[in-house]
């Protein structure tokens, strides 16, 4: 029985993602000790530990290396849980110069080109140039990811579709009615987008669509339906028709399989559906499969190679007979290192399971993506994996063209190496790194850091802005970027008090949903005190006057605000538990909820200036008149603030919250 997508995603939620109210009843802590008057409850910006940035393709090492993130899929132990979701790894001549070219889309959807400046005996590569496409964005309101999530609770929705396109798999190919090398990406979801090439033979450039929705292609007669997920796509007229069919790796759940969709229509304006759809290959118990068509073992027919959730590559063999719907390729074996590649034999009935557990396998380790060039010039293809870390290895041939053997894969490195950079200790830091916000980073900086920075209270300030973009031969990403803010962000919303919680919570420092920013726009930047709630040792009192005051300067700054969120719950009776038909049980709850959100809006100059307000915290409801402090995991500070992309700053010194 397969399992429908949507309800992993579902379930996947339920399981991994933190919920928007604690438990039927609140957790006893014990009461927090309140810091005296004029002692400064907050912690400045000391560096914490440093990090390398990634913009430029390579990490602290030198590897050539993307981001990666964790997607809830089901494990090989038959569970949903987060697994390290690999960088996709495609190879051309992105550039018309006669070398082969690593195009790389990481775990985000950053789009790098590794340009090839070795010789075509002895390839190099450096770092990445930064495309300006970014397809994984979405939101719970987003109308370009048409998942049928009626009956979910919005804070599940938003947390589903603020992953859903995640784990992109790519694919470059010239064979969809285009000269140059267009792109062709799955994803978590199950779509399937296609990106054209618009730039020059040796200038590429991939622009962002309008709408997620406008590169889709759809592969169901009804774009609400998803049959598969985390696709990994290939370009290859299977059936040789002259037309370009699309062979998809998929699966985050059992019983996934290669599946060939045929063209119905032109190269460049190609028709799939349901009714054209075939297994081309059956994983037989393999999940996240990501396929690569080459002539493996010499005969002249296309061969079908699979990289799986544990690393290894399965080889699956052309018969040579002329394909038809129905039919579909055996698995072979999965490739060993070392050792030359010799077919199992006809009488033999491989069980990929078993083999799997051979020793001397062709092993990332990890899920992985695949790729197969010629890299070194020497006529026999080699192997391009991308990797679960982030980094990216080759596996090299020094077999023959019929019995092909590789090396172990080796990480390839540049002479480059990421610039380190150290984010504050006690504060959580937003970029913009989920939205699209090319360059963007905050860091903890001093004197020597930033001769601009001149910070006065110690010898740490915090500086928010841009890197500079270091692409040799692509266009830059482009000054005015294309993901803006979705419906529902308000950079200051107001006060209130409520029994319920929703979209207009989002401030409020309990159980706080962190896709709730996908809604700002790409270069919205965000700071939140404390990392930890619980970390967090001192408690607000209830009808004590505060002194909120910092001290800032920028350039390029607008929707600048600080925003400290508190927030109450007292039960009113206890929590009764209601047995219901067929041995149901639902909880009567009986409590009163309360939020103050202090909003303190500002402008920074040139120059060092001081932000500062005095408020105190009173939420008016006769429920709550007998509370007398907010304890420390129930308030937290947001300091929320746009940027002009590419060339905004914004300084932040001698921050403090004292009572007075």
């Amino acid at each position: 029985m397969r399992i429908s997508p949507i309800l992993i995603f579902v379930a996947a939620t339920a399981f991994l993602l933190p919920l928007q109210a604690e438990s039927p009843t609140p957790t006893p802590f014990p009461p927090a000790k309140p810091a005296p008057p004029g002692q400064n409850i907050l912690t400045g910006f000391a560096p914490g530990k440093p990090q390398a940035s990634l913009w430029y393709g390579v990490d602290a090492t030198g590897a050539l290396a993307g981001n990666t993130t964790m997607l809830p899929v089901l494990t090989l132990g038959g569970a949903i849980g987060n697994t390290p979701m690999p960088v996709s790894v495609s190879v051309a001549d992105m550039n018309g110069d006669g070398l082969l070219d690593i195009a790389v889309m990481d775990a985000l959807g950053y789009l790098r080109i590794y340009f090839n400046s070795g010789t075509k005996t002895a390839p190099k590569f450096t770092t990445g140039d930064l495309s300006s496409i970014f397809l994984t964005r979405t939101s719970a309101t987003d109308p370009d990811l048409p998942l049928p999530l009626k009956d979910v609770e919005w804070w599940t929705a938003n947390s589903i579709r603020s992953y859903a396109r995640r784990a992109p798999r790519i694919f470059l190919t010239d064979k969809m009615g285009a000269v140059k090398n267009d792109l062709l990406i799955g994803n978590y979801a199950g779509e399937l987008l296609f990106v054209p090439n618009t730039g020059t033979p040796s200038i590429p450039d991939f622009k962002q669509p309008p709408s997620v929705a406008q590169a889709v292609i759809p592969t169901m007669k009804d774009s609400h339906d998803k049959w598969g997920n985390v696709f990994a796509p290939v370009v290859w007229d299977w059936n040789n028709d002259g037309r370009s069919d699309i062979l998809v790796g998929e699966g985050s759940y059992s019983a996934n399989s290669i599946h060939l969709l045929i063209n119905k229509g032109s190269n460049d304006r190609p028709v799939f559906d349901e009714n054209n759809r075939s297994v081309l290959a059956y994983g037989m118990g393999l999940e996240q499969l990501s396929p690569c068509v080459v002539d493996f073992n010499g005969d002249g027919f296309p061969d079908l190679l699979v990289a799986e959730r544990s690393g290894k590559v399965a080889v699956y063999l052309n018969s040579g007979k002329p394909w038809k719907p129905g039919e579909t390729l055996a698995f072979d074996s999965f490739i060993k290192t070392g050792v030359a590649f010799t077919p199992s034999a006809p009488d033999s009935k491989p069980d990929p399971m078993t083999d799997a557990k051979a020793p001397g396998l062709l092993s990332l380790g990890g899920a992985c993506t695949i790729a197969a060039a010629d890299l070194n010039g020497d006529g026999l293809f080699d192997l391009v994996f991308g990797k679960s870390n982030g980094r990216i290895a080759i596996a090299y041939n020094t077999g023959t063209k019929t019995q092909p053997k590789f090396s172990a894969p080796v990480e390839v490195t540049s002479d480059a190496k990421a610039s380190m950079f150290t984010p504050p200790a006690e504060w959580l830091c937003d970029s913009g790194l989920m939205r699209g916000n090319f360059f963007g980073q905050i860091a903890s900086v001093n004197a020597s850091d930033d001769p601009d920075a001149k910070p006065g209270a110690g010898p740490y300030c915090l500086k928010a802005g841009y890197m500079p973009c270091q692409n040799k031969i692509m266009v830059p990403p482009p000054a005015k970027y294309y993901t803006p803010s979705f419906g529902g962000w308000d950079p200051a919303p107001n006060t209130h008090t409520s029994t319920t919680v929703g979209p207009s919570g989002f401030w409020h420092g309990i159980g706080e949903n962190e896709p709730i920013m996908f809604c700002s726009p790409a270069n919205f930047y965000r700071l939140k005190f404390p990392v930890d709630q619980l970390k967090n040792t001192y408690p607000i009192k209830i009808k004590k006057p505060y002194i909120f005051s910092m001290r800032v300067k920028g350039a390029g700054v607008s929707d600048a605000c600080v925003n400290i969120s508190c927030y109450v719950r007292k039960e009113l009776s206890e929590t009764k538990l209601i047995r219901g038909e067929r041995g149901s049980v639902g909880f009567q709850l009986n409590w009163r909820e309360g939020w103050k959100n202090e909003t303190i809006k500002f402008a920074p100059g040139a120059q060092w200036t001081e932000v500062k307000k005095e408020f105190t915290v009173n939420f008016g409801n006769k429920d709550l008149e007998d509370q007398t402090q907010v304890e420390p995991r129930w308030w937290s500070i947001n300091i929320v603030f746009s940027l002009v992309p590419g060339t905004g700053s914004l300084y932040f010194d001698d921050i403090k919250l004292i009572e007075k």
